[in-house]
């Protein structure tokens, strides 16, 4: 499995390890629990753009900061 090197706040390393003991295993638990809780009324493909423009765009941010 490919991985990527990239900066993450304290306080949300502190919350993924709530879930899981490394970072990864903590945000596949959350995405399995969010997909758990989903209900129709959301619109699952627009919250998933919306998430992965969110993403895209930090690592734009981070990209340039190297």
């Amino acid at each position: 499995m490919a991985t990527k090197v990239v900066r993450v706040s304290e306080d949300a390393i502190e919350i993924t390890g709530r879930y899981a003991k490394d970072i990864s295993e903590g945000i596949r638990m959350m995405q399995k629990l969010i997909e758990e809780k989903s209900t129709p009324q959301i619109d699952m493909k627009a919250l998933e753009k919306m998430m992965r423009d969110c993403i895209a765009e930090e690592f734009e941010n981070l990209q340039r900061g190297y």
